[in-house]
This record gives C-alpha cells, structure tokens and sequence, in this order.
C-alpha cells in the first residue's frame, strides 16, 4: 500500500509564507489604511514580499553555485550544506509542479550505503527519487548536460551527482570506479537507471539495460535496491491544471553477497524484476 502524501512538500513555502505575512502585516498597520483597502493592501504585501523573499534565496544560492569549480575532479566526500540546497530546490520544483509523491517499501531499504536502480520514463524521475530518499543522502549518475544547467548543475555536482559518457566506455568506467567508492567511503548512496536514457515508448516495454552499471554494487560491495517509478511522465502534460501523483515502489533488496557472477545474469535479474512490478505480474527466485 502506496503512503499517501508523506513528502512533505506541503509545507515547502511556508517560511515565506510566514515571512511574506508578517512584513505585510506590519507594514499595513503601521499605513493607517482601515477597511477593505487595509484588506487589499494587507493581501497584496503579503504576495509581493513571500515572493520577494523567494527570489532573494534562489539569487543567494545563484551566488553560492558561482563558487563551485566545474574543472576539479569529482567531490569524493559530502557536503551537507550544498545537499541541503540540491534537496531544498527539488522539493519547490517538485511543489511548483503540483507533484505529490507516494511511496511503499522504504522500510525494505538497508542500513548503510546502497546502489539503487530503476525504470527511467521522466526527468523528473531522478528529482522525485531523491527527495523520497532524503532521510537516505542519494547521488544520482545522470548524462553530463544537466551539469552545465546554471544554478542547478554546479550544486547537484557538488552534492555527488555524477556524470557518465554513455558513448565513450573508458570514460563511463571511470564514472562507475567514482560511485563506488562513493558507496564504499560510506559517502552517499547512489542511483542509476540502466536503461541510459529516458525511455520515451514504455508501452514498448524496458529499453535494453546498460550491464556495466551493476558493476558499482559489486565492486563496493553492497546491497542492490531494485525500485519502480511511475507516473512522474505525466508532470508535462497535467501542468499547471492538475496534480501530478508520481508512486516510487522498492521492489527488491538483493545483498551484497548475492551479487556474484556476469553482470549480465544480474542485469536479467532486475530487469525481470522491474518488468513485473510494472505489469503486475508475480515472479520468484530460487
């Protein structure tokens, strides 16, 4: 059973909300306006000063992601601070989308660090992912474009986020030797979507997975969550009329000591796994 708005989001505005009122109200006492036009007055400071104080956080954080250095080689420990922002900025994303996050199996979720994998249909599925996997600090292996979007590449770079060369395997290699030791330097957790890319026909079924992503699990040697994500394909189209509710299901933990062998029979593993969680289906493994 899927827990039902426990994201948190709702209260995503609320600091300005609460700043935003309590200047308006200041302000329209100390005018003398009485009335309705106290009323008006009182309503209109309070949505110019919430959003004058929204902007002024995003143009600090702008200030902040001008200090990271893009040419130095990948974080290897984490910040909490520039965290915090990355899991700050999705949550209003998220809010500003009118997305609503639902969750089942994070009690499944291990203790310590984990590679955690999945299907891939949205952009928005890495944002939802990590934000109802905040109480869990998750790095996600994404395509190096959106390291270059200003404000949000500098910060998701330096809150671990990898870029991977899906053309150039020596490169992608490196890439999977960074994230596992991520995973074991105890840094964060991390998640990748062995299909490489957003898969845009998921009618069609899964698109061929990427077996090399496996590898990080084995050579850190811990435990592969195998999760679902749903829904997060319909942000686009249901924005700004309707909510969007998006599910994220942890389907499978296998532990470490299961991760032997080809990565291939392993890939096959997940994949049956992920395909029967998206078709209802029931398998088991022996």
């Amino acid at each position: 059973m899927f827990v039902k708005r426990d994201d948190g989001l709702g209260l995503v505005f609320l600091p300005f909300e609460i700043g935003g009122l309590l200047l308006a109200a200041l302000l329209t006492l100390r005018s003398g306006v009485q009335g309705g036009r106290a009323a008006l007055l009182f309503l209109g400071l309070w949505i110019g000063f919430g959003a004058a104080l929204l902007v002024l956080t995003y143009l600090v954080i702008l200030l902040i992601s001008l200090t990271v250095d893009m040419s130095a080689p990948p974080p290897e420990e984490d910040h909490p601070v520039f965290r915090g922002i990355v899991h700050w900025v999705i949550s209003c994303l998220c809010r500003f989308a009118r997305v609503r996050i639902h969750t089942e199996g994070l009690e499944k979720l291990p203790e310590g660090r984990f590679l955690i994998v999945s299907n891939h249909r949205s952009a928005y599925d890495p944002i939802t992912t990590v934000w109802a996997l905040r109480k869990t600090p998750t790095a996600i292996i994404t395509k190096p474009e959106n390291l270059r979007i200003p404000l949000a590449g500098p910060m998701i770079y330096r809150a671990n986020f990898l870029p991977i060369d899906r053309e150039d395997p020596r490169e992608a290699m490196k890439t999977i030797n960074a994230a596992a030791n991520l995973l074991k330097n105890d840094v964060v957790s991390v998640g990748v979507y062995p299909e490489g890319t957003r898969n845009r026909t998921p009618e069609e079924g899964l698109l061929p997975f990427h077996n090399g992503v496996f590898k990080i699990a084995q050579k850190a040697r811990v435990p592969l969550v195998i999760a679902t994500v749903q829904g997060a394909e319909n942000i686009r189209e249901n924005f700004p009329w309707r909510h969007t509710d998006v599910f994220l299901r942890i389907c499978r933990v296998i532990p470490a000591e299961e991760l032997g062998g080809s990565t291939a029979a392993l890939s096959q593993r997940v994949r049956e796994v992920i395909e029967a969680d998206l078709t209802g289906k029931v398998i088991t493994f022996t």
